[in-house]
């Protein structure tokens, strides 16, 4: 039997609340059999494990603004689980976001699901996860698009196949801290996810088939007690033919980061574009862990991010 979710609950994502981060381990990642022909690992649902991990699956509707969410992550039954869509937890992130807790009872595992779809309503992305318990957490993403990979025309001069995304970034974090009632022994408690809001631009060259960016101006909004955010270079990596791309990340300084970035291009000459981020945050911290996502609209279309996409070409 599924339970809503207390109203106190939501106070700790709202909140500074201290907590450690949790255990990420690589056994961790699902293996489920799946080799594609480029030798990444994906999950049933094509999205590379090492951004899926945990995640099984998402059906979201829009419309309802309805999340089922299917982990392997002790969320409840059945096996797809309705998240309850909540309005504190989306107050704080960037318009357009949305966000769906879960949580069976007190001392069940709290998740967080965040769901953002593209403004021509061509692609979408999903990221969940909790903030943990008995020493581990369990994380996942979803990217997904209508229709097949139909990549701009190329030709002379800014815009002619070589083209800009911006928008905003959001992420979730294992640093939160416990979810109210706190009155239980700390052995038993469960811990909520942190909030992590920022920018991301990609530039994409669809000739040579290749995309890099970055990740930056990150900020949490729930554990404000946490140091500086270090900003996340997307290492350029090739596009496939169906349109998604897997790819390295590292710090703006260049030193190695943890961690993998991904997505999928939809929409009309590739109007719109969906990633998601998993990735080690301080260094200082092995623990720690990060799971975000994009859903950008390319520069010089409806609905793109104007103050971002001002002086990239065409604007």
């Amino acid at each position: 039997m599924r339970k809503s979710v207390a109203a106190l609950a939501v106070l700790c994502l709202l909140a500074a609340c201290d907590g450690n981060p949790l255990l990420v381990e690589e056994e961790d990642v699902i293996d489920d059999g799946t080799d594609e022909e480029d030798g990444v690992e994906t999950n049933g649902a094509g999205i590379p494990t090492v951004l899926s991990n945990n995640l099984e699956s998402v059906v979201y509707d829009p419309a309802a603004r309805r999340l089922f969410v299917t982990i392997s992550g002790l969320d409840g039954t059945p096996e797809a689980v309705e998240y309850d869509y909540n309005s504190a937890a989306t107050a704080g992130l960037p318009a357009g976001h949305f966000a769906f807790t879960q949580q069976e009872d007190a001392l069940d595992r709290f998740f967080t699901g965040i769901v953002k779809e593209s403004s021509d309503e061509s692609a979408r992305a999903v990221i969940v996860s909790d903030g943990g318990q008995f020493n581990r957490f369990f994380w996942g993403g979803h990217y997904e698009r209508d229709g097949d990979f139909d990549p701009p025309s190329s030709g002379d001069g800014p815009g002619e196949g070589q083209v800009s995304y911006a928008g905003d970034y959001v992420g979730l974090d294992n640093y939160s801290g416990p979810v109210p009632p706190q009155n239980t022994d700390p052995t038993l408690q469960p811990q909520a996810p942190g909030r992590v809001v920022g920018s991301a631009f990609v530039n994409v060259n669809f000739e040579d088939m290749q995309i890099n960016g970055s990740v930056f101006n990150r900020q949490t909004i729930d554990n404000p007690t946490l140091p500086e955010l270090r900003d996340i270079v997307m290492i350029v990596t090739e596009i496939s033919e169906d349109g998604t791309f897997l790819g390295e990340l590292e710090f703006d300084n260049g030193d190695d980061a943890t961690g993998n970035y991904g997505g999928i291009f939809g929409g009309n000459n590739a109007s719109s574009v969906a990633g998601l981020l998993g990735f080690i945050p301080d260094p200082e911290e092995p623990d720690s862990w990060e799971t975000g996502m994009f859903v950008l609209t390319q520069c010089g279309l409806a609905g793109d991010d104007a103050a971002l996409c001002v002086e990239a070409a065409p604007n």
